[in-house]
């Protein structure tokens, strides 16, 4: 063994060599290995001053990126030559430490259940499936396959979410960035120069919303805030629901209302409609005040933003785009031809040409609509879902996929059921499950799980929600609870907001 002495003079000249190296990295503008250094000195301050795990603080973030910082966030990178993604940054060394410590404690990094198990077999199923798209697409096909990796998150959630203290930080922080959502999306709107030109990093925006995935972090919002007022009693958790609502509006995104309706009817099923209830009073005096408001101007309500809401309303009902739209929401008749002509003829390749195991991974499923939807466009056509995971999983992996993708969603509907239809649920199981179900709503209309944005949010929220040892259900504060349906108007103790 070597003297103290000793140890502390190698150390010090380690870190002195250490130093040089990583001196002239930065002074030939190299930045990989200085990130690296960075990221790893970071990671070891957090940990020691810190009582939560450096894969659950790395979620955090992530989750917080995505849902604030949105499209901005996601295209972060912070070195020039390589391509240090959030996404993938966290998904490999969450992963990794992952596999350590099963390794460690001799266990899987999976549970025995119907929905790690369907998820476990696609996942393994699209990698396979992989292969073949290396071969003739390179890395188009892995940039396709992100729809499956991303699933990775999930495994990692699942792992936080055995600790109570992780778990409630990672619910803590989805609720926190969703009301943070409040202040900066309107203050983008108002100064869109401002975040465009000055807060960026390497000339890209920090934070650059999509604002149909801004909305459905809204709905998502909305959802969870409102659990929180039924938990709390506190007036503040239901105005700044409605206010998450009301803001989801303004994005001008249908696939937000359709899942912020189906979340209020998944409570309904269960005997919850006070959310229901409350969005509905809550439009109709919104609704009122702007008749009111427009009666005073003179003006007529065709003028007002409550008609543009309504077309947009009416034309969920619309698939064929044959009502006349005054506002300058008129697109959207076109936009649900758009959708439809795009899922008919991705569907239609697929059966026609490898119906069992899809296109593949790498396969341009914009080429044949753009040739029949688009046959004189002169610009290139740079999306690469059809706006509906569902066709897309199909679409890539055939009938095989597409089972097992509907295997995961069941498992997860089975899951979110029997969580709310116990008598006292856990915020955990119940409400984070109810809210990945409402992504997965939007996901069905736009493009949510096959990007970071909305996938690590999804995949994330479905890991949360895990049914909770026993003891630690005991242990969780009052707020992280759903009340029961028969003590809806109990007075429980007042906790700390996040």
């Amino acid at each position: 063994m070597l003297a103290p002495v000793w140890r502390t003079r190698l150390f010090a000249l380690a870190g002195t060599v250490l130093a040089i190296a990583l001196g002239v990295e930065v002074a030939n503008e190299s930045f990989l290995w200085p990130a690296i250094g960075l990221g790893a000195l970071a990671a070891i301050v957090l940990i020691r001053v810190q009582p939560l795990p450096l894969p659950t603080l790395l979620l955090g973030g992530a989750m917080f990126g995505y849902i604030v910082g949105n499209r901005g966030f996601a295209q972060l990178s912070l070195t020039s030559g390589f391509p240090l993604l959030p996404a993938e940054f966290v998904l490999l060394v969450g992963g990794a430490l992952l596999l350590v410590q099963s390794a460690w404690r001799r266990e899987l990094p999976v549970r025995r259940d119907a929905l790690n198990a369907a998820l476990l077999l696609w996942m393994l199923y699209g990698t396979a499936r992989l292969a073949f798209g290396l071969r003739m697409h390179g890395f188009t096909a892995i940039r396709d396959y992100a729809l499956v990796y991303y699933a990775g998150f999930f495994f990692l959630a699942q792992h936080a979410a055995r600790e109570s203290a992780s778990a409630r930080f990672l619910q803590r922080t989805v609720v926190g960035a969703c009301l943070v959502l409040l202040i900066v999306h309107p203050l983008v709107a108002q100064f869109p120069a401002f975040f465009a030109g000055n807060l960026t990093l390497r000339g890209a925006p920090l934070i650059f919303f999509k604002d149909d995935l801004a909305g459905n972090f809204m709905s998502v919002g909305a959802l969870l805030c409102f659990v929180r007022y039924e938990a709390t009693r506190r007036t503040a958790w239901l105005a700044v629901s409605l206010a998450l609502a009301g803001l989801m509006l303004t994005t001008n995104s249908r696939s937000s209302m359709v899942g912020l309706a189906l979340g209020a009817l998944w409570l309904g099923l269960v005997g919850r409609w006070r959310f229901a209830g409350t969005l509905a009073v809550g439009a109709i005096m919104a609704a009122v005040a702007i008749f009111v408001v427009a009666e005073l101007r003179n003006d007529s309500w065709r003028q007002t933003p409550l008609h543009r809401i309504y077309e947009r309303v009416a034309s969920i009902a619309d698939p064929l785009g044959q009502r006349t739209y005054a506002t300058e929401d008129a697109f959207k008749g076109d936009n649900n031809i758009f959708r439809l002509v795009w899922w008919r003829t991705a569907v239609e390749e697929a059966l026609e040409t490898n119906h069992w195991f899809g296109l593949g991974f790498g396969h341009d499923l914009a080429a044949r609509f753009v040739r029949e939807y688009l046959p004189e466009a002169t610009e290139e056509f740079s999306a690469r879902s059809p706006h509906n995971v569902l066709i897309t999983v199909f679409a890539r992996m055939g009938i095989v996929g597409a089972g097992l993708f509907l295997a995961v969603i069941g498992a997860l509907t089975a899951r979110v059921w029997r969580a709310l239809r116990q008598p006292e649920i856990t915020f955990n199981a119940g409400a984070c499950g109810l809210a990945a179900w409402v992504l997965l709503a939007c996901a069905c209309f736009g493009v949510v799980l096959e990007g970071p944005m909305g996938a690590v949010v999804f995949w994330t929220l479905l890991g949360l929600a895990q049914p909770q040892a026993h003891h630690q259900e005991e242990s969780a504060p009052a707020a992280d609870r759903l009340l029961p349906a028969d003590a809806a108007d109990r007075e429980v103790a007042p906790t700390s907001v996040p």
